[in-house]
């Protein structure tokens, strides 16, 4: 969640935050916030059920069953949990797409900044040892 929160601050500060942006982040945003709820009782179930609306079922699903503990805090998300939030989301119309759309391409523009160093008048230490060099 921590990484999600850094990409969208860059985002923001570079003016590049546009819900396009924001929509394409949702369901890694929902995906990170599953991996750090409380999976135990019926309240958290439907605490799941409620918020990760841009995670299709079997996302949420497979997040549940894959999820391990590192620690011994944590434990395992029970079988009875997975079907308890399996039979809530079974009652909601799904996400239509399981996963991101990989041919969306987002517009980046980089400035240019020309180097104030004319390039045919650097020369190259001899200690980097990259004889093979040419100047062109």
């Amino acid at each position: 969640r921590c990484n999600i929160s850094y990409l969208e601050e860059w985002l923001k500060d570079k003016n590049l935050q546009s819900s396009n942006a924001k929509e394409t982040l949702e369901p890694l945003s929902q995906a990170a916030w599953l991996l750090q709820v409380k999976k135990i009782t019926d309240d958290d179930a439907k605490e799941i059920c409620e918020h990760c609306t841009s995670l299709s079922t079997v996302q949420i699903v497979k997040i549940l069953n894959s999820y391990t503990p590192i620690d011994d805090f944590e434990k395992r998300v029970t079988p009875s949990f997975v079907r308890k939030v399996q039979a809530m989301l079974n009652n909601r119309e799904d996400v239509p797409q399981l996963m991101l759309d990989t041919k969306h391409l987002f517009q980046v523009t980089f400035p240019f900044t020309p180097s104030p160093h004319a390039l045919e008048l650097i020369q190259v230490p001899s200690s980097f040892k990259l004889g093979f060099l040419t100047r062109v």
